[in-house]
């Protein structure tokens, strides 16, 4: 009983310090008024300019996806092109930054993922993204911030990426994050052909999503990962279809949950699927 007690209590505290990068409405709000946090809105341009959050710059998160990478090096970007993206924002690797979407917090956790990946530190996502902001009452603009291209100087972490050769499902549990019918073969998403990876369980993200934040709370989602099976002490990989979404969305559901082994496989599904050579299950 000792044992298990020490357990949780260790548990609880990666939790607490995974939920870390997590930011309230309220929170943000209050943050917001002393004009040092930089925010970035990572939905597409059309829905940039219908409205966002003040002072909010604009980058959608589907311009960071790097097959070309993904395929050469198992990285997510290359990294002095991802750092150029952040630098046209006007931001340098020190900036305090919150990236928001329009509330199921994939497109947020793919621009977080990539921050982290470079090497930046201070980097949170908004709980709720602009669905809740909104329904809070809090207010929006369709007003530009002028921005000032800067310095970003990338420090990349090589190990927060799996590349092809060593995804492993007999050593590893491989998450796929996509909807079952993706999983099945039934539907392709844009890869070359449908499957999934063998030995993969499927587990699609919105077993753990939240109905008006981004995530269920840490203790809900640790009920349903351990029925599944999903247990904290697995070294655990996740994918979806381009390697940026649903797959960094998970890794950072897992993060808020106390999983502190998760990796995400950048080139997934369509990385995976373009070499016809190997193996798939539908």
């Amino acid at each position: 009983m000792r044992v298990v007690t020490i357990w949780l209590a260790l548990l609880w505290s990666a939790a607490a310090a995974g939920a870390d990068f997590l930011v309230s409405g309220e929170g943000l709000s209050a943050e917001m008024k002393h004009g040092r946090v930089r925010l970035i809105d990572a939905e597409n341009a059309e829905n940039f300019a219908r409205a966002h959050l003040p002072g909010a710059a604009n980058l959608y998160y589907m311009e960071l996806e790097d097959a070309e990478e993904n395929a050469k090096t198992g990285l997510p970007v290359f990294p002095q092109l991802g750092a150029s993206k952040f630098a046209a924002l006007g931001l340098t690797r020190d900036a305090d930054i919150v990236v928001y979407d329009g509330g199921d917090g994939r497109a947020a956790s793919a621009v977080w993922y990539i921050l982290r990946f470079l090497g930046h530190e201070k980097v949170r996502i908004l709980d709720g993204g602009f669905r809740k902001w909104l329904k809070e009452g809090r207010p929006v603009t369709q007003d530009v911030p002028k921005l000032v291209k800067a310095t970003y100087a990338p420090k990349p972490r090589a190990d927060w990426a799996v590349k092809t050769r060593d995804l492993d499902p007999g050593r590893m549990l491989v998450l796929d994050a996509r909807g079952l019918g993706e999983f099945a073969g039934k539907e392709t998403g844009g890869a070359r052909q449908g499957g999934h990876i063998p030995g993969a369980q499927a587990f699609p993200w919105t077993r753990l999503a939240g109905e008006s934040a981004s995530f269920r709370s840490p203790d809900e989602m640790r009920k349903i990962l351990a029925a599944a099976g999903i247990n904290p002490d697995q070294e655990i990989v996740t994918y979806c279809n381009p390697g940026l979404g649903r797959s960094t969305w998970l890794l950072a559901a897992l993060t808020l949950a106390g999983y502190d082994k998760v990796k995400v496989y950048p080139g997934s599904w369509i990385e995976w699927a373009s070499d016809p050579g190997r193996p798939i299950e539908r």
